[in-house]
């Protein structure tokens, strides 16, 4: 049978079985080898299951419908062109060199301090090969990423990174000072020499590593319809981009674990230290936010802010955002990642390091809520107007489910539920108040077509664990258990991801 024909194309199933394998032994090389420098690895880029994986990660996500420049989407490729034909074209393009990435198609997002953040969107034949080359780079880069760093890695999530923090400050040597850390404009400062100089540490193949340089210099068409150069930055929104951004950030991740390896990796080195007067210091980084928790004085954290703003603008050339990073007690409490954090007196004189919804999520759901019910929205069937408000409410209870959210939860369902009924009411104006109370008080009475409006107050509290060394990856399931595993793995392929993820929680 001929290699090339379409036929030769696996099954969906074999197809990931034959990814996974691959994925499995370069992770295992990369572990027992960590000086190694990968070669041949483009053959694995332009494996034809590798390809079908790629596409299937890409199709399955929402930003599948978003085109890029050369206006292809999802629907165009399965009903037009083929999908089989679609990603031969592709594989033979990297094979006989002739692929070229096209620029990203600029989209914008609006921040909630009245900026707004710029997205890459590339095209979905682009997207097809950022995510084989994710594939591929991915298992060999995760052997040598730090436990400290949990964005956009798979089985990690950020709940993972606030566990830990509240693991640390609860011990009796307790990190009493944090520095709340934010690298000014990261995605957008990254250093191409430098990054495709830590690419090269563990890839020596050359096409490799023209493939990734194709993409970060493939340019941005903006949005006035010029043409812009990319001479810095991964695009945020590209597939690839997260993972890039944790190769160039692991720097930062490096420089802390080896000091911890080396002075602070036991109680006994720890106390020693302290009795010298000298800080123990501990970095929990979730992509470009990050926190140093401190065990030692505020001219301890203040000298530590100082080496960690000389250490990224030495070896990554990026700046710490004054404006954003700050030295914080933790009886005084902070924000990271949508949490407040605080060591609070409890009951009997104990003392407890609690994580809340912070003031600025509260007020980011309320806002989407209050935009989605406005006057402007009466056009509307209350059970389109549900459908649109319950997602909301239920994915951000979700997220928050692991703190002390309880009250929270009561008066997001209690905001929601009152600005559902004044929606009511300026719909139906001939309706009064005793009307509206006989239809639509008392729980679970707002309805319309089967479709309730979702009460956050039953949304279940737990305290979600710190897991340390357990947490199953595609990567480790010869050490941990996946069905045993607390809790289920996560996607981390979507585009535009990053974006997405830093709005959510702010």
């Amino acid at each position: 049978m001929n290699s090339d024909a379409p036929s030769a194309w696996p099954g969906s199933f074999t197809a990931q079985q034959r990814v996974l394998d691959h994925q499995l032994k370069l992770h295992r090389w990369a572990r027992s080898e960590p000086q190694r420098r990968f070669g041949d690895v483009f053959n694995l880029i332009c494996d034809r299951a590798t390809l079908l994986v790629a596409w299937e990660r890409v199709s399955g996500n929402q930003g599948a419908r978003t085109a890029g420049v050369d206006a292809v989407t999802r629907y165009y490729v399965e009903e037009r062109q083929g999908v089989i034909p679609f990603l031969e074209e592709l594989r033979t393009s990297l094979k006989d060199g002739t692929f070229s990435a096209l620029p990203v198609k600029q989209a914008v997002i609006p921040k909630k301090n009245g900026k707004v953040r710029y997205l890459g969107i590339p095209t979905l034949r682009d997207r097809v090969a950022q995510m084989a080359l994710k594939l591929v780079l991915e298992p060999i880069f995760e052997a040598d990423f730090y436990p400290s760093s949990y964005g956009y890695r798979p089985g990690r999530r950020a709940q993972d990174a606030i566990a830990e923090i509240h693991h640390f400050t609860c011990k009796p040597s307790t990190y009493d000072w944090v520095i709340e850390g934010d690298i000014k404009a990261c995605f957008d400062n990254v250093d191409h020499h430098v990054l495709m100089g830590l690419v090269a540490e563990r890839v020596k193949d050359r096409k490799v590593l023209r493939l990734v340089s194709g993409f970060l210099r493939a340019g941005v068409v903006e949005l006035h319809g010029g043409f812009a150069e990319t001479l810095t930055g991964t695009p945020q929104g590209g597939v690839a981009s997260p993972l890039l951004a944790n190769i160039y950030l692991s720097v930062l991740d490096r420089h802390f674990s080896r000091i911890w390896d080396e002075q602070m990796n036991s109680g006994p080195r720890r106390q020693g230290r302290r009795r010298k007067g000298l800080p123990n210091f501990r970095l929990v980084r979730y992509a470009d936010d990050f926190v140093v928790l401190v065990h030692g004085t505020k001219s301890d954290a203040e000298a530590l802010k100082l080496e960690i703003g000389q250490l990224l603008a030495s070896t990554l050339k990026m700046t710490l955002s004054d404006e954003k990073t700050h030295i914080t007690h933790i009886d005084d409490g902070f924000v990271f990642l949508g949490f407040h954090i605080q060591r609070r007196t409890w009951g009997g004189g104990r003392r407890v390091v609690l994580s809340i919804p912070s003031k600025q999520a509260l007020a980011s759901v309320t806002h989407k809520i209050k935009k989605l019910t406005g006057r402007d929205t009466t056009s509307l069937s209350l059970e389109a107007v549900l459908r649109a408000v319950n997602p909301v409410l239920r994915g951000w209870a979700a997220y928050f489910r692991y703190g002390v959210s309880k009250k929270t939860f009561s008066y997001l369902g209690w905001y929601a539920w009152w600005r559902v009924l004044r929606w009511i009411r300026y719909k139906h104006r001939r309706l009064t108040w005793k009307q509206l109370r006989r239809r639509y008080y008392g729980a679970d009475r707002i309805a319309e077509g089967g479709v309730v409006l979702y009460n956050p107050a039953k949304m279940r509290v737990e305290r979600y664990r710190f897991r340390g060394a357990q947490i199953s990856t595609p990567y480790n399931v010869d050490e941990v258990d996946p069905d045993g595993a607390r809790f289920r793995r996560t996607g981390h392929d979507d585009m535009a991801f990053v974006g997405q993820v830093s709005e959510h929680l702010v």
